[in-house]
């Protein structure tokens, strides 16, 4: 690739990072009313982890012609783009602001690191911003690449480790999107312990949540609103019925352009699906209540 086709394809990855990051927001529960519902998701609404990295992926190979490999952790999925001098990751679950470079000349002691600003973007108790950080680390040896995510907890008054993913060059996908087969016990796996939806709203770079638990809840789905909680750009938790879930709410629905009520349901829906499709005895963690 000449040079001005790789300046072409830094910025469109740029462009394409932020693109999905405030239009195809986080959405555990859009593949739940894909593959065991009977319809795919407005695309408004979102799409689960490893669905954001495949449209990422999509939307620079359809502007500059160059295709990601996948890579995926457990059930988690990263597009990469490897060149001759470096390997540049977009994985817009773990709200990195800038795509992640990392360059083989940087290597020290046999690793390249690379650290970058990420969403959300919080203040400390002194007004001073915290940012997340997406740490990125590709050890030679093994073509390895760890991707940590951390994040300022308010409530410790320091970044904790939100994820973390290791990236190995033999754990890669071949069929994008996955057959149905592989993809549906996934969606039904312990880990999966609530639905939600969590925005970078477009206007305010925000970040909101909401989520519905999935541990402990009753046999109707109408009973189900009432554990629905919120999470704001801080990170701080609002239950069903209080003002601040109100707040928060409203920011989802208009980042995602639908009524609040159509949100809601989207999730309600979503857990009724997994209830049906989820194996006897699925034991699920409960979800933590507590602010960040």
């Amino acid at each position: 690739m000449n040079s001005l086709g790789a300046a072409l394809l830094t910025d469109v990855q740029k462009d394409v990072l932020d693109e999905v990051l405030a239009g195809i927001p986080y959405n555990s529960a859009s593949q739940f009313h894909e593959y065991f519902g009977t319809r795919a998701a407005p695309a408004r609404f979102g799409l689960s982890c490893a669905w954001q990295s495949f449209a990422a992926g999509r939307l620079v190979a359809e502007r500059t012609g160059v295709t990601a490999e996948y890579l995926i952790d457990g059930r988690h999925v990263a597009a990469v783009y490897r060149g001759p001098d470096e390997i540049v990751v977009l994985d817009p679950y773990l709200l990195h602001s800038e795509p992640l470079r990392l360059h083989r000349s940087a290597a020290a002691e046999g690793a390249v690191r690379a650290v970058v600003d990420a969403y959300p973007y919080r203040v400390r108790a002194d007004g001073t911003p915290a940012p997340g950080r997406v740490r990125a680390t590709w050890t030679l040896d093994d073509d390895v690449i760890r991707l940590d995510y951390l994040r300022f907890s308010p409530r410790r008054g320091h970044n904790v480790a939100s994820r973390s993913f290791v990236m190995r060059p033999d754990s890669r996908l071949e069929t994008v999107p996955p057959p149905a087969d592989w993809v549906r016990p996934l969606l039904v796996h312990p880990e999966q312990h609530s639905v939600s939806v969590r925005v970078l709203h477009p206007g305010t770079r925000q970040l909101a949540e909401l989520i519905l638990p999935l541990a402990g809840r009753p046999a109707g789905v109408a009973e189900d609103r009432a554990l629905l909680i919120t999470k704001d750009n801080q990170g701080a938790v609002a239950a069903h019925g209080e003002a601040r879930f109100d707040r928060n709410l409203d920011v989802v629905a208009d980042a995602v352009a639908a009524p609040r009520d159509d949100v809601i349901a989207f999730l309600l829906e979503a857990a009724a699906i997994h209830r049906a499709a989820a194996p006897a005895g699925l034991a699920l963690a409960p979800y933590s209540l507590e602010d960040e």
